[in-house]
This record gives structure tokens, C-alpha cells and sequence, in this order.
């Protein structure tokens, strides 16, 4: 897998850029504005593995290829156990990586300190998620030159551990030892995988052609190697052996005559040959159709999205049901929504994500933000320039895209541009009114955060499943109202047509986000909150605008108080969930909801409260309780009410 790449004076990008692709997530996606450089990202990739051309920065004729240096260095991780570092450079793939998670940035040019600053982020989640133990994390790639490369961690300290006799007043490993020490592990690398490229302007009825390359690399077998099972050497020897009978039998009729070449040396038919002329004359002649009713339509007929979306088709078929193993495969493509109707862009996209769960990473660029909240897990590179025309990158998770985006803003200044924020509105109002309104409609959950969705996840596996439901953390109870409002606008348009569920789902906050809802005029749009009802000792849905508006009620006093509390002794290494564990009386715990189950009186709500605010927690705690629940468990009853709804 390529979590990040480092392109340096190639095509769009000059000087040194770190662009950060992922954080172990397989679905990867790249957007901005055209011109930004999305397709670069991929063509690079394409330049390393399959040795196409290497396009330069105009800057390069200026300053000259020497002096600028260009280069192309993927940041690879890599399972330590998954054999595709040979075991002579497993040594050394050790040593490097090790160098690599444990660098700081007093090790590198201060120059570079900014990029080495965005792969930290990455490491702290890498790190949380438990992957430093288990995977390399090597970056490696080539100079224009194809010698090999390392980009900022070519340093002093590197050279010192790698390089025997390291020269002391080197401040880094020098270019002909660089070659010797990587380029073994290198190969390893772009040897096991198969890097599959789909640019935008790809000629579909070629691409889809049985001898194209890319093709047989889906496959996982080349046309020879079929057409070897069928016509095996032996039979081409037999053939040249009968054939060569056949003109001995003339030789003896004709007596001084004989079929001959001009030269001494009698040929024979080649197995290449024969292959070939199979190729030239069975397959050559077939064309991928498509089934149109009765008919069988060419491909090159079919309009520019349907063709499209013919590639995406007959690249998720090879994957799922012809190979047997595509670990191997990197998939990337160019602008996969090019040319397709937005209803179509969704399924398209659920398509690739498919196609990201079956093979080692998916890379795609893309003007169309409505695939971000339709997709369960991966990340997107958000692309843009400064007031400086630099390149800017903010590597955003889809699964709680909208919380890291305000994240991002709040930390950046405003660096993110207004436009993002309002594509990513308004394509998630075209996706889900969209997938409502198709004759398979999909179901619709939106929370508030990342720890709700995990619970819901969890209690709602099925109808993911059997419902195709979808369940979204949009970033706060504000989101909910906005999206709400905007979903309204457009429902009302096509209500007579829809058939699939949206539901909005809030907190009781203290300081309660109120609006009006049409919860009994609209059978297919609904927006609730949970709040705890001390007349009825249980937590209910109630319309946003109504009645109980307190307690303040979160998603953790809605749970299971029996659950709650056996999750909560899984954290008592915590000396502030110790005490509270201590402070609830245990045999009186009862299946209810937390809040009337532990009893928790003003104090301990506190005291909850302060626990559930540490770095990471409810998170944490949300996948701990996740892994407690099951077959016996028996669900809230607010939940199986949401089951209902849907």
C-alpha cells in the first residue's frame, strides 16, 4: 500500500511535495480543482511501476535536470508477513523502516521539516491503530534517472546506520551507494505488485480489448498462458513432426524436387508464432458487448458514461469472480465519474469501493464529492494552492469527513476553501436524495460523531446488509439541523417517488440546537433526538422541536447499563474510571439505559463526563462496548424503535 508519495519538478509540482494518500485505509481518493494536479499523482505512480514517461516541471529546462534533481518517492507500508520483501533484504527492510517511524526533525533539513510534519500525523494514527508492529514503512522510489531515491530521509543519520566506513563529512548516503543498498528491496516491491493505470482519456473499446495488458493483469493470467493450456508445446512439436513427414512423402514422389527454405537450416513452426496468430485471429476479432434487452450492443457504441462505467464493470467482475487472489493489484483511476449522470456517479463509486475492499489500494481523482459520505471507510486528499501558489494537502477520513473538515479549518485559518465545504453539502444532499429515489434505495442514518456510528454499526449490521443502509457522523447537532433543512427543500420536490429512509438523529445538549421538523408529513424523513424521559425511566425519540427537552442526554446514557458498565471495567487501569467503577453498585446495574441504570446521580455525571472528554476515549470505549454485544445481548428499545422506522 502507498500511504503518501513525495514528487519533486514533476509536471504541475516543483520543488519538494509530500502528498499524504492514506492512513492504511484501501479507498483513496484525490480532489480539487482542474489544474491542481490529481492526475499527476497517479501518473507518477504509473512513471515508477510500469516505466512510462517521465513528464517534467517546466522549471526543470531553467534550471537544468542536474540541478533540480526531479524525483518520485511513494511512502510504502508494507506487512512485515505478507512476503513481498524477499528474505535476503528483510534485514535491511527492518533497519530502514525502523529509522522511519522513530525519525524526528532534527534528522532532516530544516526545509523539509514541513513535510516531515504531515507524515507525523499520519504515523499518530498508524500508531493508534496499531500497525507500527506489523508493517514496514519504507520510502523508496527513483530520480528521473530511474536511480534510486529516498527524498527528504537521504540523511546524515540514515547513512551512518546503513553505510559501513560512512564518510563523516557526508551529509547524506551518496548516489552510487544509494542504488546498491535499496535497489534490491525496490524491486521486491514493484515486482510483487501490479500497478494498474485508467487514465481519463483512456479509449474504453481498447482498454477493454482481451490482449490489452491491463486487461490480463485483471485476470491474472496472460492470453499465452490460455492459450498454452489448449495448444501445449508438445502439440507444436507433434505438428512440426507431421508437417515435416508430410514433405519427405513429396520429397520420395518428386524425386529431384523438394519444398525447402533458402537457407540451410530447415525452420519450424515457433510457439510464439502460433500464439500469436491465435491471438491475432480469435481474439483480435471479439469486442466487448453489452446486453441491451434482446441484443448485444459493442462497446464502442454505448455513450461516454456507459462506456465508463463498462471498465469499472469488468474490472470489479475479474476481481471478484475470476481471480483468485488480487492483494497484489493497485488500482488507480482517473476521474471514474467522467461523463456519468450523477445517479449514476453514486453507484459507480459504490463500485470502486467494492473494488478497494478486494484488492491491495484503490487510487482515484475525482471532481465529485458525493461519494464521501456514501463510502464506510477511506481517505481523501484534499487538494489546493495558497495566496503563494503552493500546493496545499489535508488528508481527510470519509468516515467522519465532516467533523476532521471543521478540524481542519479551525486549525489551518481558513486555508480550506469555502467551496469544499459547500460540495461537500450539497453532494451529500444529491447522494442520498439520489440513492432514496432508485428502484434498490438505500437507508439512511445521520449522527452526530464517529463514536455514535460505531455503536450504530454495530446494532444495525444487518441492515447494512439486507437494507443497504448507511450510517454517517456529519460533525454535530448544527450539521444535522443545515442538513436536515437542505434535504427537506429537496424531498419536498420528489417525495411522491422516493423509497428508501433518511433519518436524523441528535443528542439532548445543554444548549439544545432546536428547529421545526415535519416528521408527520413526510413518511420517509424523519429527525429525532434521544433524551432520557423521567416520566417513563427510559430514553425515547422525541421530534427535535418537542417535548422532554432535558436532561442532557449523549449517546453513552442511552446505551445498555449492563454493557456500559462491563465496558467501563475494561478502562480501570484509568485512575478517574477506577473511582467511578468503585462508586457504582454493581449488582444493582440493570439492562436499562446508563442513565437510570447506574443511577448517576449530578456528581457522577461529572465525574463521567471529565472520563468520556480525555483524548480519544469515547472513541475507544465505543469500540470496546462494540465488541461485548452479542447474541444474548438484546438491543436498546430506542433502537429496535429506529429498526422499525426503517
Amino acid at each position: 500500500m502507498i500511504i503518501g508519495i513525495f514528487l519533486k519538478y514533476y509536471k504541475t509540482y516543483s520543488a519538494i511535495n509530500y502528498i499524504p494518500l492514506s492512513n492504511g485505509q484501501s479507498f483513496n481518493g484525490i480532489v480539487g480543482n482542474n489544474g491542481i494536479g490529481k492526475s499527476s499523482i497517479l501518473e507518477a505512480l504509473d512513471c515508477l511501476f510500469n516505466n512510462s514517461d517521465f513528464n517534467f516541471n517546466t522549471s526543470v529546462l531553467k534550471s537544468g535536470i542536474e540541478t533540480a534533481l526531479p524525483h518520485i518517492v511513494p511512502l510504502f507500508l508494507i506487512p512485515k508477513d505478507s512476503k513481498i520483501i524477499q528474505p535476503e533484504n528483510i534485514e535491511l527492510a527492518k533497519e530502514y523502516s525502523d529509522f522511519v517511524w522513530s525519525i524526528s526533525e532534527k534528522d532532516v533539513l530544516p526545509q523539509n521539516k514541513e513535510h516531515l510534519q504531515a507524515i507525523f500525523k499520519q504515523i499518530e494514527i498508524l500508531e493508534r491503530d496499531n500497525l507500527k508492529d506489523d508493517y514496514f514503512l519504507i520510502p523508496l522510489g527513483i530520480e528521473h534517472n530511474r536511480k534510486i531515491d529516498l527524498s527528504i530521509f537521504n540523511v546524515k543519520k540514515l547513512g551512518e546506520l546503513l553505510v559501513p566506513d560512512f564518510e563523516k563529512s557526508n551529509q547524506k548516503i551518496p548516489l552510487e551507494k544509494l542504488d546498491e543498498i535499496f535497489f534490491p528491496i525496490l524491486n521486491d516491491i514493484v515486482s510483487y505488485f501490479e500497478f494498474i493505470y485508467i487514465p481519463n482519456d483512456i479509449d474504453p473499446s481498447t482498454f477493454t480489448n482481451l490482449e490489452n495488458q491491463h486487461i490480463q493483469a485483471l485476470m491474472g493470467k496472460t492470453l499465452i498462458e490460455v492459450i498454452e493450456k489448449c495448444v501445449p508445446r508438445k502439440e507444436i512439436t507433434k505438428i512440426n513432426s507431421n508437417l515435416n513427414a508430410f514433405l519427405k512423402e513429396l520429397e520420395k514422389v518428386l524425386v529431384e524436387y523438394s519444398f525447402r527454405t533458402s537457407s540451410n537450416r530447415q525452420l519450424m513452426i515457433r510457439k510464439a508464432n502460433v500464439y500469436n496468430l491465435i491471438i491475432e485471429d480469435f481474439f483480435k476479432t471479439r469486442k466487448l458487448h453489452k446486453k441491451q434487452s434482446s441484443h448485444w450492443l459493442e462497446v464502442n457504441l454505448l455513450s461516454s458514461g456507459e462506456k465508463q462505467k463498462a471498465i469499472i464493470d469488468l474490472t470489479q467482475h475479474f476481481l471478484q469472480k475470476y481471480r483468485k487472489s488480487s492483494n497484489n493489484i493497485i488500482l488507480a483511476v482517473d476521474e471514474p465519474e467522467s461523463s456519468l449522470h450523477m445517479s449514476a456517479c453514486y453507484e459507480q463509486f459504490n463500485s470502486l469501493f467494492d473494488i478497494s475492499e478486494m484488492c491491495s489500494q484503490l487510487l482515484f481523482s475525482t471532481h465529485w464529492y458525493g461519494f464521501i459520505p456514501t463510502i464506510s471507510n477511506g481517505n481523501v486528499c484534499v487538494i489546493t494552492k495558497n495566496d503563494k501558489s503552493k500546493h496545499c494537502f489535508d488528508l481527510v477520513s470519509v468516515s467522519n469527513y465532516r467533523e476532521e473538515i471543521k478540524q481542519e479549518i479551525e486549525t489551518s485559518n481558513g486555508s480550506l476553501p469555502y467551496d469544499i465545504r459547500l460540495k461537500s453539502l450539497n453532494d451529500l444532499i444529491q447522494s442520498i436524495i439520489t440513492s432514496i429515489l432508485s428502484n434498490e434505495p438505500y437507508n439512511w442514518l445521520l449522527c452526530e460523531g464517529s463514536s455514535e456510528k460505531k455503536y450504530f454499526e454495530s446494532y444495525f449490521k444487518e441492515e447494512i446488509i439486507s437494507k443497504k443502509m448507511r450510517i454517517i457522523p456529519v460533525g454535530g447537532a448544527t450539521q444535522i439541523k443545515r442538513i436536515y433543512r437542505n434535504l427537506l427543500v429537496t424531498y419536498d420536490e420528489f417525495k411522491k417517488d422516493v423509497k428508501g429512509n433518511v433519518i436524523l438523529l441528535m443528542d439532548t445538549d445543554t444548549k439544545l440546537v432546536e428547529f421545526e421538523t415535519k416528521n408527520n408529513e413526510h413518511k420517509h424523513l424523519k429527525c429525532y433526538r434521544i433524551v432520557n424521559d423521567n416520566v417513563q425511566k427510559k430514553i425515547i425519540l422525541v421530534d427535535v422541536h418537542k417535548t422532554p427537552k432535558a436532561p442532557k442526554t449523549e449517546i453513552e446514557d442511552a446505551l445498555c447499563g449492563k454493557l456500559f458498565f462491563e465496558t467501563l471495567k475494561k478502562f480501570t487501569k484509568d485512575t478517574d474510571v477506577a473511582e467511578f467503577v468503585e462508586s457504582i453498585e454493581e449488582d444493582k446495574v440493570t439492562d436499562s439505559s446508563v442513565y437510570y441504570s447506574l443511577d448517576i446521580s449530578p456528581k457522577k455525571q461529572e465525574a463521567l463526563s471529565k472520563i468520556f472528554k480525555k483524548d480519544n476515549f469515547k472513541f475507544e470505549f465505543s469500540e470496546k462496548y462494540c465488541e461485548l454485544i452479542d447474541e444474548s445481548h438484546t438491543p436498546p428499545e430506542w433502537i429496535t424503535k429506529l429498526k422499525e422506522l426503517l
